[in-house]
């Protein structure tokens, strides 16, 4: 900021931000030891204190592994540990919460209240300009649904809700259900789109509006496009989707599922995309199971990836050699 003034202005105190600590609870002696040389951590015998968000310790945690593994390797004594660790932190960075981990947020002291001005009814009508809905997003995708329909009028009227994708075991971004609503004397099917998956970019939310347009044209025709439960996506889908502006990429474990938009789709629907953008304003986290994990008296250890994803290997085939997962393309590791 530029000033006139030639006396230096007396500087007001900074206000104080809110402390926050991450406080780990029932660790083990190793991974106390592990934590105890890393900057920002105080540990005692089962617990460990970072001065900071759960987001900053976990940064923490992933960058000394990283420091670990590329001068030593993943099988040193204490990664393992510092594995653990990390797990933890990632559940509450992801939404979720962990029964050992607790966050205490020491607040400043409050500034004193503005006095409101203007009648009742306006400062409501502000409030409530302030609060997140959903009746914008979904009206924003019925747009966009109306829009496919325009230049493909095969495509038929459906009912758009936005829930969860993860709530099954196969996530997904949406689904196309064929009468599942009833409206007065006509069925509508209906046209999932996953609160999850409204974190990506918005060309890929309306690519996956496009993919149910895909199966919604197909259930008109009486096309039979998938198959295995609706998992793979045949040639015919492929075709089909095609004529809408998308291309297809086969998956070996889901056939033709995989779409992306052309340039001259986008280009079609652009204020439709630039509405939606708009729109794009928060996302759902996926689901998170409680309780205690069921004990297994086999000798398979438990392991996870940065998705993440869980898996059960037996120690013998972990030994062999690391295991990708083809989502996010990172090994499974143990999970303590």
């Amino acid at each position: 900021m530029v000033t006139t003034n030639t006396l230096a202005p007396i500087a007001e105190p900074a206000a104080t931000k809110p402390a926050t600590t991450t406080r780990l609870t029932g660790l083990t002696n190793n991974n106390t030891t592990t934590l105890a040389g890393l900057s920002g951590w105080t540990v005692t015998k089962t617990t460990a204190v970072y001065k900071g968000t759960p987001a900053a310790a976990h940064k923490a945690v992933q960058q000394q592994m990283d420091t670990v593994r590329a001068a030593e390797g993943g099988k040193v004594s204490g990664y393992q540990s510092l594995i653990a660790v990390r797990n933890k932190l990632r559940e509450l960075t992801e939404g979720g919460s962990h029964p050992a981990v607790t966050v205490t947020i020491k607040r400043a002291t409050k500034k004193p209240a503005k006095t409101r001005t203007g009648s009742p009814a306006a400062r409501l009508t502000r409030k409530r300009q302030n609060e997140y809905t959903t009746a914008e997003l979904v009206a924003t995708l019925e747009t966009g649904w109306a829009a496919i329909r325009t230049n493909h009028p095969e495509v038929p009227a459906v009912v758009i809700i936005v829930g969860s994708g993860t709530a099954s075991k196969q996530a997904r971004y949406g689904h196309f259900a064929p009468i599942r609503w009833q409206h007065g004397d006509h069925q509508l099917a209906e046209v999932l789109i996953s609160g999850e998956g409204l974190k990506r970019p918005v060309e890929e939310v309306f690519t996956t509006l496009l993919h149910e347009a895909t199966h919604a044209l197909a259930h008109a025709r009486e096309v039979k496009d998938t198959s295995r439960q609706g998992r793979w996506h045949n040639q015919k889908f492929a075709d089909l989707a095609s004529e809408l502006g998308l291309n297809t990429t086969k998956d070996p474990k889901i056939g033709w599922s995989l779409c992306t938009l052309r340039k001259e789709t986008a280009t079609t629907y652009k204020p439709v995309i630039a509405d939606l953008k708009k729109a794009l304003i928060a996302f759902r986290h996926p689901e998170t199971t409680g309780g205690e994990t069921k004990k297994n008296n086999n000798n398979a250890v438990p392991c996870v990836c940065q998705c993440p994803r869980r898996i059960r290997v037996a120690k013998a085939v972990l030994e062999e050699g690391a295991i990708t997962c083809d989502i996010c393309e990172t090994h499974f590791e143990p999970d303590e």
